[in-house]
């Protein structure tokens, strides 16, 4: 059968304190959705959708006619999270001159439907409203002016079936309820033009350290754990011990060394003085002569060596306390343990990275802009940047800038410019790539959906738009500059409308199966 609508009256309109909708009534066949309304009533089927900041409700019910039962199905969506409303109550309330009329649902039939019942009792106009108790939800959705008529002809009569819009996706609240969705108001927000480039965060330079082996040798565990990823440590914390692996086998051979190079410094010396007399005498060429200061030389050079590893080996019992000749190694600040890169009992060279330790508390957002954009940056205005998957927009001050690149990046031909960012709690991961935007001009008011709305189609940008709870419109945008998780619209939506912010993908597919799904639900 051929899907019909009738509007009476009820528009759209943003709330300015909660962004609540007039309700939408309209009247539609039995086939409409593929709902299973009695085929024997003969009553137009009416449906509101209706929001508050809290909550969303989308109501179907016959149109009202005195002393006939009128069953509702009122479907009621938390908007936070998008999620069935599982527990609560819900009753539809009739208020005119004569007092008011209640019905009432104290449980849904299945969880976020729920079905309270009127039968009206006078006709006449009505005003229709909808309470909506639940578990930290208290919402009162007014839906506006009804009629009560005299009976089914004066409704039908009042109510006149219309075509079917084309294009219309119908997206059940079944569909919607079981899979990450949402919707969100378009409305005119503040935005500034913006260079869109990519972002990384990094741990600033002055607390980042790595901690390196002083010399080869054995790691071993100190007087604590051995330190895992993500452990705190407190500065002078000892990490590990590491016992040097020395170039001689013991103290003994060290001092003979030492001994040995003296003898031979000694004699080399000896060597050096005779044979510049007999040259004064001119009993030698000059030629020997040389050769026995270069000798004398690396004599002393020799020396020198032996010297210094017998002196590596004292310091290393000095510092260790004479425990068996080990170092302990210790966290050099306050911070995170943020890369371990050995294991107890491993042999390490002299410089090896053992651990690194970073101040996570403050870190910075390396923003990379490519040169071709270097002239809209003379000035930076601060930057906002959301991270991959992340749906928080981080917004930062033009103060926040601690450092600006000089010199491009051979490679990605881009500039780097660094922002301080507050990490406190952590919520930022080094290394995590963001999407940034560079401010590059002064606010100015403008339509705007958010970004994650935004489904690019084959190069074109679409979104979908909530005609009504379980429908759907596809418009295609033209858009204007982006900033701080929204983009500006030049046209396709307009103010006051809803817009699928989570779950576009799947609406997507819907458009493109070209069917209309089974209702979970019958009225």
């Amino acid at each position: 059968m051929m899907r019909h609508h009738f509007l009476v009256g009820a528009c759209l309109s943003l709330a300015a304190a909660c962004h609540a909708h007039d309700g939408e009534e309209r009247s539609h066949s039995e086939a409409d959705h593929g709902h299973g309304h009695n085929d024997e009533d003969e009553r137009p089927a009416l449906s509101y959708t209706h929001w508050t900041d809290q909550s969303e409700l989308f109501v179907e019910f016959r149109a009202l006619v005195v002393g006939q039962e009128s069953a509702f199905a009122a479907h009621v969506t938390r908007l936070e999270p998008f999620a069935a409303l599982a527990r609560g109550s819900v009753s539809v309330v009739l208020r005119g001159p004569s007092g008011e009329e209640r019905g009432e649902s104290q449980a849904p039939s299945v969880p976020g439907i729920f079905r309270p019942v009127l039968k009206p009792a006078a006709a006449g106009p009505r005003r229709l409203v909808v309470e909506i108790e639940g578990e930290g939800l208290s919402a009162s959705h007014d839906l506006g002016a009804v009629t009560v008529y005299e009976n089914v002809a004066a409704a039908r009569g009042a109510l006149p079936e219309e075509q079917e819009v084309a294009g219309r996706i119908p997206f059940l609240k079944e569909q919607q309820w079981p899979i990450e969705f949402a919707t969100a108001v378009v409305a005119e927000r503040s935005l500034r033009p913006s260079l869109r480039a990519p972002g990384t965060i990094r741990a600033r330079p002055d607390a980042d350290v790595v901690i390196a082996a002083p010399a080869a040798g054995r790691v071993a565990t100190g007087g604590r754990a051995f330190p895992k990823l993500g452990e705190r440590v407190v500065v002078g914390d000892e990490l590990a011990r590491l016992t040097p692996r020395l170039e001689a086998a013991d103290l003994a051979s060290l001092e003979l060394a030492v001994t040995s190079g003296e003898l031979e410094r000694r004699f080399a010396e000896r060597e050096r003085q005779r044979l510049e007399r007999l040259r004064n005498e001119g009993a030698v060429p000059e030629r020997r002569v040389e050769d026995a200061v270069h000798a004398a030389e690396e004599a002393r050079a020799a020396l020198e060596g032996a010297k210094r590893r017998l002196d590596q080996f004292r310091r290393v019992e000095r510092t260790s306390g004479g425990g068996a000749g080990t170092v302990p190694l210790r966290a050099p600040l306050l911070g995170t343990v943020t890369a371990v890169h050995v294991a107890p009992g491993t042999f390490v060279e002299a410089g090896a990275a053992l651990f690194r330790v970073t101040d996570l508390t403050q870190v910075w957002l390396d923003v990379r802009v490519p040169q071709v954009d270097l002239g809209k940056i003379a000035e930076a205005r601060g930057v906002s940047f959301q991270g991959e998957g992340a749906d928080r927009v981080v917004e930062l001050p033009a103060e926040a800038l601690v450092a600006r690149g000089h010199a491009l990046d051979p490679t990605t031909r881009t500039l780097p410019l660094s922002f301080a960012v507050d990490n406190a709690g952590g919520q930022f991961v080094l290394g995590e790539d963001c999407r940034a935007f560079l401010a590059t001009g002064d606010e100015r008011r403008a339509i705007a959906v958010p970004d994650s709305a935004l489904i690019d189609d084959g190069g074109t940008f679409v979104v979908f738009v909530q005609v009504e709870g379980e429908s759907f419109e596809r418009r295609v945008l033209r858009l204007g500059v982006r900033d701080r998780g929204y983009v500006e619209v030049l046209s396709g939506v307009t103010s006051g409308e809803h817009v699928a912010t989570r779950g576009a993908w799947a609406l997507q597919l819907a458009a493109s199966s070209g069917t209309i799904p089974a209702h979970g639900h019958s009225h």
